[in-house]
């Protein structure tokens, strides 16, 4: 028997998740930096305080196969991506999607950067060539897919106070020991 663990609902309209993300990256900036990612799908209703959560370590090569320093960006951006990929969330019927972050670099870059980035080459306004341009590719994938199947996600900036399970979790990722290669997150529940 498969059981359903609580998720983040609207009582309203059960038809849409609410889905934490965060990324951290200890030492950023400096010589030795360590990123990681987490996301948080699940009411905090449960006993055991790991259910309902994912996070890991920023891989050194994105999904591109090149390498690329560690950065609070990118594990940001990681977050989001493998939130969305972790599940068919389609699938389990849900027709909306919210990703609920701190971070303005991802909120701004996927409402409102990401698409013209896209029609100008991948190039910003002052012409220079978009950063973690791999992870933007990737989530942009993550989105337009899950919309190809009904579900509408939505990308929504919150006060960091609000994340602090899915930043616990993300510095848990950074933690971990280095990942070279990009994977792709899948997950089941039973």
């Amino acid at each position: 028997r498969t059981r359903q663990w609580p998720r983040f609902i609207r009582q309203s309209n059960d038809s849409g998740i609410l889905i934490f993300t965060d990324g951290a990256c200890l030492n950023n900036g400096q010589s030795d930096p360590a990123g990681g990612w987490g996301f948080v799908f699940r009411g905090p209703a449960l006993n055991n305080p790991d259910i309902g959560m994912m996070y890991g370590r920023l891989e050194n090569r994105g999904p591109s196969g090149e390498a690329h320093p560690q950065t609070s960006n990118r594990a940001e951006l990681r977050a989001a991506i493998a939130a969305l990929h972790f599940r068919a969330w389609y699938g389990e019927g849900w027709t909306k999607l919210v990703i609920a972050t701190d971070s303005e670099y991802v909120t701004k870059g996927v409402t409102e950067w990401v698409h013209s980035w896209a029609s100008s080459g991948w190039r910003t306004s002052t012409g220079a060539a978009v950063k973690n341009r791999d992870l933007w590719e990737e989530l942009l994938g993550e989105v337009l897919g899950h919309q190809k199947r009904g579900l509408h996600i939505s990308i929504w900036r919150i006060p960091r106070g609000l994340n602090r399970e899915a930043d616990r979790i993300a510095k848990r990722g950074a933690e971990k020991g280095p990942m070279e290669d990009f994977e792709a997150i899948s997950g089941m529940l039973c």
